[in-house]
């Protein structure tokens, strides 16, 4: 067997970055994401707020 080292440049992932369908997902994701946060800080704010006062 031949050992190849494991840092090797893949043009098929390059490929797959490049793909429409694969930007549109991570996107998405980071949209889903941003909201998360959102609503997590909104949770966290008015929890605190009736909470401290």
């Amino acid at each position: 067997m031949s050992e190849q080292p494991e840092k090797t440049h893949n043009p098929l992932l390059e490929d797959e970055r490049k793909n429409p369908v694969y930007r549109m997902g991570r996107a998405v994701a980071g949209f889903m994401l941003a909201v998360w946060a959102g609503v997590l800080a909104l949770v966290f704010f008015l929890v605190f707020r009736f909470w401290l006062s």
